[in-house]
């Protein structure tokens, strides 16, 4: 009899360890065909304000490491809105990746030879499915954790409360004895047990609620290493400078791994049967808090380690997900970085847009464009603001050919006022003008600037007398700027300093069709009043409005109402 349950308890063993294993073939071959389907399409991937602040933290911190290389601000940031640009190429999986990638797009580089060796990388996962697909499904693995940054923990490790292991292999020896009380003399040991109990368990959870938070970044980081570990065994030339020190690395850090599942396994009293007996023996035993302790003190060890580990899987994450976001666009191009202050693009666009028209560029001396409201002004600063960037961040740029060189980028486009602070929309305005000016003055190094309605805040003789002056002085020969403006009297008082462009519109009978085609020299349409009538403001209005405009336009003056 007992040979039969030993026979059926071995297939039941058998039967479950098949299927675990085909679960895993099964789930890793759905996981292959999404991530196949996947590959070339447009992020969907939606955040909450909270996680997209946490993602940031990673740049935010290692910032001080990273003295001496070009920052981009964040008012150049918002002005390209490059949160909502972020977001539609974010096809990373795990949070490596998705932390380096904004990491990346907010530090350009003026190292030619980094930005081939990125383009190379990029290259060999666009065209290379089976090691594409290995590599992402050792990032799926390492996954992400939402509201928590890694790096900030990394960060704050000094400000965690020193503790030691004899106090906690006190209470093991205090658990044991109390246990063995219990089988010996049981009138003595209970008492003895629960009074053991209750100093362990509440000398426990006075420690645990210290470390918690440290405990989920801790999981995190052995699943790091673990998957690294697998990222190594994939043997690419393309990646072998990257896998070669991710290999390095992971060696130094494998006591991080071990026993790992006294801290991390069966986490609550949620779970199986095994795992709450888990729960019980971590508490009484102080198992979890003698394995952070050994932990915490390898990772503050080894933490500049796993900052570069982190770094050099998201790198790797993040090509894949520049690979691919290359094949969801429209067409794009690898910058040329060439000599010279000037940019020369092809068919240039915005990636952001549904149905964009593209246009040319072509400048050594820098543009002022001129267009009415809504003919694409904004949009093409943008453009060629976006291209620049790319070109210095990911070698991808949404045209047929750019080239440029290795510029600091600036720009003042959408500023704000703001209630907290009190401060106006002008004062903010010319703060943000300020810190354009006070580069060009600081440093010879290349510099492109983008600045849309300049001094907007205030009123018309001011401003273009205060403009003028300013885009004259950001004529220099490190400085490329581009403008747009509806003051046309700053195309006749620059033009000795920079060229012309414009976008126009056709005006139909109840409609305007604007063509977004950049084209040579100062607009001279105007369609702000006849706008006003297409969406049904009142005759009396928009024609009296038309009349005072005549009158001043004639006679320099404004009638009095």
């Amino acid at each position: 009899m007992s040979v039969v349950v030993g026979v059926i308890a071995a297939l039941v063993m058998i039967l479950l360890l098949a299927r675990g294993i085909y679960d895993e073939v099964a789930g890793k071959k759905r996981l292959k065909e999404k991530l196949k389907d996947s590959f070339g399409k447009k992020s969907e991937r939606s955040l909450s304000p909270e996680e997209f602040e946490c993602l940031t933290h990673f740049h935010k911190n290692n910032l001080k490491y990273r003295q001496g290389c070009q920052i981009i601000d964040d008012i150049t940031w918002n002005d390209l809105d490059m949160n909502e640009v972020f977001l539609s190429m974010d096809t990373t999986l795990s949070q490596t990746g998705e932390e380096v990638l904004y990491d990346t797009l907010r530090r350009p580089v003026k190292d030619a030879v980094e930005i081939k060796k990125r383009d190379e990388i990029i290259t060999f996962f666009s065209e290379n499915e089976k090691e594409r697909l290995a590599y992402q499904i050792c990032f799926a693995k390492m996954g992400r954790l939402g509201k928590i940054s890694v790096s900030d923990y990394l960060n704050d490790l000094d400000g965690v409360s020193g503790d030691n292991n004899f106090r906690h292999i006190f209470c093991i020896i205090l658990a044991v004895a109390a246990l063995a009380a219990v089988f010996a003399r049981p009138v003595i040991g209970f008492p003895v047990f629960f009074v053991v109990l209750i100093y362990n368990v509440a000398t426990y959870f006075r420690r645990k609620g210290d470390i918690e938070p440290y405990i989920v970044s801790f999981a995190y980081i052995t699943r790091l290493i673990r998957s690294s570990r697998e990222l190594v065994k994939i043997k690419c030339e393309s990646t072998r400078e990257y896998t070669e020190r991710i290999d390095v690395l992971t060696n130094g850090l494998r006591g991080l791994n071990i026993n790992t599942f006294i801290l991390f396994s069966g986490r609550g009293m949620t779970g199986g049967f095994l795992d709450m007996v888990l729960d019980y023996l971590r508490i009484f035993f102080h198992l979890d808090l003698i394995k952070f302790n050994i932990m915490l003190a390898i990772v503050r060890d080894k933490r500049d380690d796993i900052r570069e580990l982190f770094e050099l899987t998201g790198m790797l994450d993040a090509s894949i997900c520049i690979a691919s976001y290359r094949k969801s666009i429209d067409h794009f191009c690898v910058p040329d970085h060439c000599e010279g202050i000037k940019v020369e693009a092809k068919r240039l666009y915005h990636p952001l847009l549904q149905n964009p028209v593209p246009s040319d560029v072509h400048t050594e001396k820098g543009i002022i464009v001129t267009g009415s409201n809504a003919s694409g002004k904004s949009t093409f600063l943008k453009s060629v603001a976006l291209g620049c960037l790319m070109s210095q961040t990911i070698a991808t740029v949404a045209a047929e050919s750019f080239a440029a060189p290795m510029f600091d980028i600036y720009s003042s486009m959408s500023i704000k006022d703001s209630i907290m602070t009190g401060e106006s929309y002008y004062m903010a305005e010319i703060k943000a003008l300020k810190r354009i000016l006070d580069r060009a003055e600081s440093s010879d190094a290349p510099m492109i600037c983008f600045i849309d309605e300049v001094l907007r805040g205030t009123n018309t003789i001011e401003r273009i007398a205060a403009s003028s002056q300013i885009l004259r002085s950001l004529s220099r020969s490190n400085v490329l700027l581009f403008a747009a403006t509806h003051d046309y009297e700053l195309t006749y008082m620059l033009e000795d300093y920079f060229e012309n462009y414009h976008f126009s519109e056709e005006v139909r009978e109840n409609d305007i069709d604007f063509s977004y085609v950049l084209k040579e020299g100062r607009a001279q349409s105007k369609n702000a009043i006849l706008l006003l009538r297409l969406l049904g403001y009142d005759d009396r209005i928009t024609d009296a409005a038309q009349k005072a405009a005549g009158v001043f336009q004639k006679e320099n003056r404004w009638e009095k109402l």
